[in-house]
Parts: structure tokens; C-alpha cells; sequence
């Protein structure tokens, strides 16, 4: 993490009446009120909302200017949206939480366990990841979720307890390779996002929306070498607030783990990413620089 000591304290100290605003508020109110905060940052942070016009011309060149602008905009009221929702629903205990879940294709993941080799639960930035990790502690089994610490250690506190509830683990994603490998032999749930852009030293190009871009390897090596299926998931918002926790079929390995292997595996992977954002464009993480190199 970044060691910036006061502009952490000052930081979270300016988020605390935003959590006791969150708390005060029912549930149903934490996502219009986020969307109004996202539709202001939209405002503010010109050179983010430029990126991602960029990213979508480039993406998907058939939407019109005006038609990327309406996803731009739209994206920046769904993240906002999704972290305050993220937020508020820290209230939920698990039965309260499975209550408001609608879930989809459990038994795509329960066909996945039965290999009795672990499963790697694939998600993306994309629709509400955080409520489809608690949904599976909640109802299923404990998830070991590999990410990045936040480099506000005072908010990454927040964060790290919603995201170990329900007997949840959260890896951090520097030097948890042999974690994830033990996670994946006691036939347990690892999850992990394949969207981001990594460093050159330590990624494989791989074609995402048409263009070169640098990705982990991770999910397939993993997969390849222990044999470990990978289910898709995504958590996505409904009315009331609701949600919706979506499960697809497995990816299942098959091969050496070479580099042909892993090159085509990460394309199957980000393939079925790339499928489900063109779907909901606007419910995809189009601020970060992905095709940067």
C-alpha cells in the first residue's frame, strides 16, 4: 500500500458521515443515493470520463457518440450505485441476505465441485461483484476471493469486513500463489476477477474486445495445472433492493498447462467476460486504462 498517513486519516474521516448516512437510510434508498453520487463524479473527474469514452469508441465502434456518452454516464451512476449498495447491505445477516437473492445455475457450480478438484469462481468488474461473493458464503460454502488491498488502510479495513463475512476469506493478491493452489487441492471455492490490466512482466497478451490486452495468466494456469473447472458468476441489481446471482456452465481444462494451452484457455475465459459486458455495457468498469501497455 501507498503510505500516505494523513491523506488516509483525512480520508476516512471524510467518509464516516457517508457511512451514518448509509446506516440511517432503509436499504431500497443506499442505490439512487449512490447513482446521484456517481452521476457527480461522472461530472468531476473529466479526464476518467474521457478514458472511458475512449475505451468504448475503441470497444465497440458500432455505438454512436451520443450512445457512448449514455453508457459513460450510466456506468459512473452504477458504480456509484454499487458502492453504497455494497455498503448498506453490510446490515444483512445470512438468511436476510439469501431472502433478497434471487439465484441462477447453482447447480452449474454443484456440477463443477463434483470433479472433487476445487472450483475456480471467475468474475469480472462488472454488474455487482462484491454481493455475488457474499451470496456464495452465505448460502453455499466459505469463498477465498483473491484482490488488491485497498491503499487506504483505514478503508480497506471497511472493506476487508464486509468482504469476510459469512466465513469468507479475502487473499491478498501478491504472493497468494500457493494459497490459491491449497485452496484449489482441499477441493474448496477461489475467487478471482480477469478483468484488470496487470504488468507486462507478468501478463500474456490476449485479444479482449478485438484489441491486445494484457492479462493474468493465473486463472489458467491454475486450472490447467490442478484441473480445477472455472464457473463464471455475476451479481446483478434488482428492484426492491434486490439481486440476482447468475452462475454459468463450467470452463473445464483440458491439455498441458504450456504456454499454447494457457494463452487459449485466458481467451475462453475473457471471452465469456466479453460476452456479458456486451450485454450490459454499461454495468462494465470502462474507467480503468485495460489496453494500456
Amino acid at each position: 500500500m501507498k503510505q500516505a498517513p494523513l491523506r488516509h486519516a483525512l480520508e476516512a474521516a471524510a467518509a464516516l458521515p457517508l457511512l451514518a448516512l448509509v446506516r440511517l437510510l432503509p436499504h431500497r434508498a443506499a442505490r439512487p443515493l449512490g447513482g446521484a453520487f456517481g452521476a457527480l463524479a461522472g461530472r468531476l473527474v473529466a479526464g476518467r470520463r474521457r478514458l472511458a469514452l475512449d475505451n468504448l469508441a475503441r470497444a465497440l465502434p458500432e455505438l454512436s457518440e451520443r450512445e457512448r456518452r449514455q453508457v459513460v454516464a450510466a456506468c459512473f451512476r452504477h458504480f456509484g450505485a454499487v458502492f453504497l449498495d455494497a455498503l448498506s447491505s453490510a446490515r444483512f445477516d445470512a438468511p436476510e441476505l439469501c431472502r433478497r437473492v434471487d439465484v441462477e445455475g447453482l447447480e452449474q457450480l454443484r456440477e463443477a465441485e463434483r470433479a472433487g478438484r476445487g472450483v475456480i469462481l471467475l468474475a469480472a468488474h462488472f454488474g455487482n461483484w462484491e454481493i455475488a461473493s457474499a451470496t456464495v458464503g452465505a448460502l453455499h460454502a466459505p469463498l477465498a476471493a483473491v484482490g488488491r488491498p485497498i491503499d487506504n488502510p483505514h478503508v480497506d479495513r471497511w472493506v476487508q469486513r464486509l468482504r469476510t463475512r459469512f466465513g469468507n476469506r479475502s487473499l491478498p493478491k501478491r504472493g497468494a500463489v500457493r494459497e490459491m493452489f491449497r485452496v484449489l487441492a482441499g477441493g474448496g471455492l477461489l475467487g478471482l476477477l480477469i478483468d484488470q490490466r496487470v504488468r507486462a512482466e507478468e501478463a500474456i497478451d490476449v485479444p479482449f474486445f478485438g484489441r491486445p490486452a494484457l492479462t493474468s495468466p493465473i486463472v489458467a494456469r491454475l486450472a490447467l495445472k490442478t484441473g480445477a473447472p472455472v464457473v463464471p458468476i455475476a451479481g446483478h441489481h434488482l428492484p426492491g433492493g434486490r439481486y440476482r446471482v447468475a452462475f454459468g456452465a463450467p470452463i473445464w481444462p483440458s491439455g498441458s498447462d504450456g504456454p499454447e494451452a494457457t494463452l487459449a484457455f485466458t481467451r475462453r475465459c475473457l471471452e465469456q467476460a466479453e460476452a456479458a459486458i456486451r450485454r450490459a455495457p454499461e454495468q462494465w468498469f470502462w474507467l480503468h486504462d485495460r489496453w494500456k501497455h
